[in-house]
């Protein structure tokens, strides 16, 4: 069964990942819920799918390489289940939102965050192990605080440019906001790391899918392969709640944002020797973003449209700067061996 596994790898992790994924999130109910939504127990199921990707990459990484079960087991018991267990804890609490949580919510969060850095900050914690040599812990670090500090930077331009009277009308209802203080930063950061998508996405995407595909492809190839499954799993979100559109217009604009920002994290997590600190701050600094601008909903998709452009500027700038992203994996093999 597992040398099944292993030969159709790719296949596997798509079907695990959206079975799980779709499944859990048409059972919970909400994806017919408006964008505010409370933490309760629907939201907890929808979340349990959204750790999807993460669980197929760990059942592949198991049936591919000796030894992984045992970590992943540690994952599961370590990382998942108390993220599973403070999950539970909010949603019988009755909290109008993430915005409202209890100072124990709180807290449980910042600590899960900081264990979730510490805990993938080791390469055995990976789904599968990385193909290249791994980067020195500086460069990490270095790595990891540029995703943090760029997107933050980039959408703070984009709504600078973006500024001025907002006419028009959005689909999107104006909601509260965090104040961008450091209180408000971490309590974002904490929220989006845990609960916001990085958690369950990353160790998936970029910690099993990613390596495997490098084995065959040169990291550009694989970027795109990734892309549009990624954008695909958010298909029935963006078809219940549209994304920039509503219905296939909303896919299509999936396909189109996603692109450039999967190339983005290929990139980052290949200059850092593939530790998923990186990705996984990456993804959370941009999932933080709503939580500091979407009062003003009009001008929150304008800034969004001019961030996009940022990131596609960057990433085209990497992908002609950085040799690396185009090699194939002969070549990169080739080249280390110089």
């Amino acid at each position: 069964m597992k040398q099944w596994i292993a030969r159709h790898d790719t296949s596997i992790f798509l079907i695990l990942t959206f079975g799980i994924s779709w499944s859990l999130w048409l059972l919970s109910g909400a994806l017919q819920r408006t964008p505010i939504r409370a933490p309760d127990l629907s939201w907890l199921v929808a979340q349990i799918g959204v750790f999807a990707p993460a669980f197929a990459g760990m059942v592949v990484g198991t049936c591919v390489e000796p030894g992984r079960g045992r970590r992943a087991w540690r994952l599961l018991a370590f990382v998942y289940a108390p993220a599973a267990g403070l999950g539970l804890y909010i949603a019988t609490r009755g909290f109008s939102s993430f915005f409202a949580v209890d100072a124990i919510s709180m807290w449980g969060m910042i600590a899960l965050a900081v264990w979730v850095l510490i805990c993938f900050s080791a390469q055995g914690n990976r789904p599968l192990s990385w193909p290249h040599a791994p980067a020195g812990g500086m460069t990490t670090f270095l790595w990891s605080a540029g995703c943090l500090f760029v997107p933050t930077v980039l959408f703070l331009a984009a709504w600078a440019v973006t500024g001025g009277a907002a006419s028009g009308g959005s689909n999107i209802p104006a909601m509260p906001v965090r104040a961008f203080t450091p209180l408000g930063v971490v309590a974002a950061f904490t929220m989006n790391l845990t609960y916001g998508g990085s958690l369950g996405e990353e160790p998936g995407w970029r910690g099993a899918w990613l390596p495997r595909l490098l084995q065959r492809h040169s990291p550009l190839a694989a970027s795109v392969i990734i892309s549009f499954w990624w954008a695909l799993w958010h298909a029935p979100i963006d078809l219940a709640q549209g994304f920039g559109l509503s219905g296939l217009g909303g896919l299509a604009i999936r396909q189109i944002w996603t692109l450039p920002v999967a190339f983005l994290f290929t990139w980052v997590t290949l200059r850092a020797g593939g530790s998923l600190l990186p990705p996984l701050v990456l993804h959370t600094a941009i999932n933080m973003i709503p939580d500091f601008a979407l009062s003003q909903p009009v001008r929150y998709e304008r800034a969004l449209g001019a961030f996009f452009v940022f990131c596609l500027l960057v990433a085209l700038v990497a992908a002609l700067a950085d040799s690396r992203i185009r090699r194939s994996p002969a070549k990169e093999q080739e080249a280390r061996s110089l």
